[in-house]
């Protein structure tokens, strides 16, 4: 319950942020164009330092296994979800936008900062695998279909900032080398910025659209129900038939936050990247607006369920 209400007041914060952002566009104090430069700054300048703070602990055999087990399975777990997709996009029930709010979640903006509140420092750590096999999958796969080109250019891929962010995090943290007090205190006022910045961007988006299209739209409420719900349920029966962690209990409080993540909404950085690319922007925003509003009752379900499941 304590998640739940933790949760909600998370997803209220940003979907307030959201707001302001309609309402500058609406009243004319930006205009909606103004959201391209914006998301521009959070996905290629603000995000990056999200990413490598990520990194910044402190090793023990004990977590490098921990970690280990948890990057293999979140990788798995978005690998499959990419597959799945494919399936459906070629049978025509979802197009590129819909595809990509199924399989990327809103794992750094609205996980981390959850499993930190509720659960401390050490899940956190553990949490940070899923946005590590997240920007490497979604910079390359996703950036991919996004510029409408299945076949990914690794070069402009690998001189992503994101990508970069990644390679430099890893880097740190095997090397054990900290980042210095005032950087560090910088970057961190950065990695702040993004969550508010990516919810302006989708606020802005919607500014630019029909209220009444937002609650109608139907395959908005289809990509909620496979993103929320029908993915994290199916995963969660495929680890369950596995017997993983009957034999392996040890990894089940593990496996419990990134099940947190494989159960969140679509990520915002699809909507941005459908503003910076032109791919219908409004209907990712829909899609990662109602996502979030839905996911206050469907990830504490998730939760509760596995914690059933699994005895945690």
């Amino acid at each position: 319950m304590n998640t739940s209400l933790i949760l909600m007041g998370k997803l209220a914060s940003l979907m307030i942020i959201a707001a302001v952002g309609f309402i500058v566009v609406r009243t004319g104090v930006l205009k909606e164009s103004d959201k391209r430069q914006l998301a521009t700054l959070t996905l290629f300048v603000l995000q990056p330092s999200l990413i490598i703070l990520a990194f910044q602990i402190d090793l023990t055999p004990e977590r490098i296994r921990g970690y280990l087990t948890a990057v293999a399975f979140t990788g798995i777990v978005q690998l499959g979800f990419i597959g799945a997709c494919g399936v459906l996009r070629r049978m025509g029930l979802v197009g590129v936008v819909e595809e990509l709010s199924i399989i990327y979640v809103n794992c750094g903006n609205l996980i981390l900062p959850i499993v930190s509140m509720t659960m401390g420092a050490e899940m956190t750590f553990y949490a940070s695998a899923f946005p590590l096999t997240f920007n490497i999958l979604f910079w390359t796969h996703g950036v991919s279909c996004m510029e409408g080109n299945r076949h990914i250019d690794w070069k402009k891929i690998l001189l992503n900032s994101n990508v970069i962010a990644v390679f430099i995090g890893v880097f740190l943290l095997l090397t054990r080398i900290p980042i210095p007090g005032v950087v560090k205190t910088s970057m961190q006022m950065m990695a702040d910025m993004v969550g508010p910045g990516a919810m302006l961007v989708v606020g802005m988006t919607l500014a630019g659209s029909n209220i009444r299209a937002v609650v109608t739209c139907r395959k908005a409420y289809l990509v909620a129900f496979l993103r929320l719900l029908v993915f994290p349920f199916l995963t969660m029966g495929i680890l369950w038939a596995t017997g993983f962690l009957a034999r392996h209990p040890e990894f089940a409080p593990i496996l419990r936050v990134c099940f947190l993540a494989a159960a969140a909404p679509p990520a915002s950085n699809v909507s941005q990247l459908a503003v910076l690319y032109d791919r219908e922007p409004v209907s990712a925003g829909i899609y990662n607006l109602l996502g979030m509003f839905f996911c206050v009752l469907t990830m504490p379900l998730v939760d509760y369920v596995y914690a059933m499941a699994f005895g945690v």
